[in-house]
């Protein structure tokens, strides 16, 4: 099991945390030493916290951010410094432990609300991407995948818009993933609207 590491500032505790990981470690300053087996949460507003989310990021630590209040402009700096998640720090012990599942397993965790609002801003906009997207390399099907996924739909919602299994969407996204390079929907929305 993953040890998890609140980072917060003082007298700033939801006790939901603890009700999830009842061994985690909650600290006001960074730790000295994190291993791969970490998963560090960092309360956005914490000291220097876009910096230890970039340098904990770069050691592939999965980092979540959590907000006093969830906005965009916070949202957008997190995920441009390689936070894996964003969650409101007072989140259930239900939504903590999902939000951990998710980041472990290789995605990100963004809130539903400001997820359509991410997408609305990726869709008006054209985002810059570290790397070329390849479309040519996309079968017929796996662009018609991509096409709906990049407005913000879920697995469910592609298999029902194109008539096939959620099995088959999962192995399409996996295929996608590889083709273009990317990790998860995110980067592939990010490397899409920057093609």
């Amino acid at each position: 099991m993953r040890q998890s590491v609140f980072i917060t500032e003082a007298k700033f505790i939801s006790p939901h945390w603890q009700a999830a990981y009842p061994e985690c470690e909650i600290r006001q300053q960074q730790p000295h030493n994190i291993t791969a087996d970490t998963i560090l949460w960092i309360l956005a507003g914490s000291p220097d916290w876009l910096s230890v989310v970039q340098r904990y990021s770069k050691n592939r630590i999965p980092v979540i951010v959590m907000s006093k209040e969830l906005n965009m402009a916070e949202l957008c700096a997190a995920l441009q410094v390689g936070a894996r998640g964003y969650v409101e720090a007072f989140a259930s012990k239900v939504i903590i432990e999902q939000v951990a599942e998710t980041v472990i397993s290789g995605g990100i965790w963004l809130p539903g609300q400001l997820l359509s609002n991410l997408v609305g801003v990726l869709s008006k906009q054209s985002i810059s991407y570290q790397h070329a997207c390849d479309l040519t390399l996309l079968t017929k099907r796996e662009h018609q995948v991509v096409d709906i996924v990049v407005t913000g739909a879920s697995n469910k919602m592609v298999a029902k818009q194109l008539n096939i299994t959620e099995r088959t969407v999962k192995e399409h996204m996996s295929s996608i993933f590889n083709k273009l390079k990317v990790r998860d929907r995110m980067q592939l929305m990010l490397a899409v609207k920057g093609s």
